[in-house]
């Protein structure tokens, strides 16, 4: 074999490698078959924010803490190490005599929080259907941007059943809502660049029992372009991959020079 063919070869077993190390995905799945208060799964799942409540399991539920007397003192998780560009689904569990009061269950993208401050994008689906809407929490306990208005009464005709997967994405700044995989809402909003998936529960007053609007599995996935090209590739390259783009630049200079001449 030439130099100029070895060359080539030596460039595309190089770009072999950093397209498979750009499309291997960041996965989670749970089925919530611990009972922990808080949730933690060996450590997967976070809550450092000290002004929020938490999510517990038990029975294969993920379900919320929070008594409905504190605001919005929202029960959330959320994991780590996923890029930007992500998303999470769940299956919903409705006990048929949910009501009283306002519940929803919630996917959380780009999150991220410290003692007294959360943020990220809150997509949130009412038992009810009366609304699902796209929110951005802004740090502080109660501050917080609705970017996608709820609807009125029907926005999720016959509201939420038991079984029912709620999905929410997020790729660049496009955030898509799902329910049982049809599109419901989509917005753009530009302000978190980083952050990981979770959920979150919420209650607007006091009821009983306090997991009759819950969760019984949860996925989450780095979210591909498009194309199927990770918008976050340059920061998902590791050192081999770095040396191998440099492997490819130099393999082409040299078909580059040896043609010149």
């Amino acid at each position: 074999m030439n130099l100029r063919a070895l060359s080539v070869v030596s460039a595309v077993a190089a770009l072999a490698v950093i397209a498979s190390e750009a499309r291997a995905a960041v996965t989670y799945s749970t089925d919530f078959n611990l009972v922990e208060s808080p949730i933690s799964e060996a450590g997967a799942w976070r809550h450092d924010g000290l002004d929020w409540a938490h999510v517990a399991t038990a029975r294969g539920l993920a379900y919320g803490t929070q008594t409905g007397n504190g605001g919005f003192d929202d029960s959330y998780a959320y994991l780590s190490g996923f890029p930007p560009d992500q998303s999470a689904s769940a299956v919903v569990h409705r006990d048929p005599a949910t009501g009283g009061t306002t519940h929803e269950v919630e996917i959380l993208l780009r999150w991220s929080d410290s003692a007294h401050s959360a943020r990220g994008y809150e997509c949130n689906f009412a038992y009810d259907g009366s609304y699902a809407s796209i929110v951005r929490w802004n740090g502080p306990k109660s501050d917080f941007t609705v970017i996608d208005p709820a609807g009125g009464p029907g926005r999720v005709a016959g509201g939420l059943h038991d079984g029912d997967v709620v999905k929410a994405q997020i790729v660049g700044s496009v955030i898509t809502t799902f329910i049982n995989g049809k599109p419901l809402s989509s917005t753009t909003d530009t302000v978190y660049r980083d952050g990981n998936p979770g959920i979150g529960l919420w209650r607007g007053a006091p009821s009983a029992p306090i997991d009759d609007f819950a969760l019984t599995s949860f996925e989450a996935t780095s979210q591909t372009s498009s194309v199927g090209v990770p918008a976050s590739v340059p920061t998902r390259l590791t050192w081999r991959g770095l040396a191998c783009l440099a492997l490819v630049g130099a393999a082409l200079a040299f078909v580059w020079l040896k043609n010149r001449r």
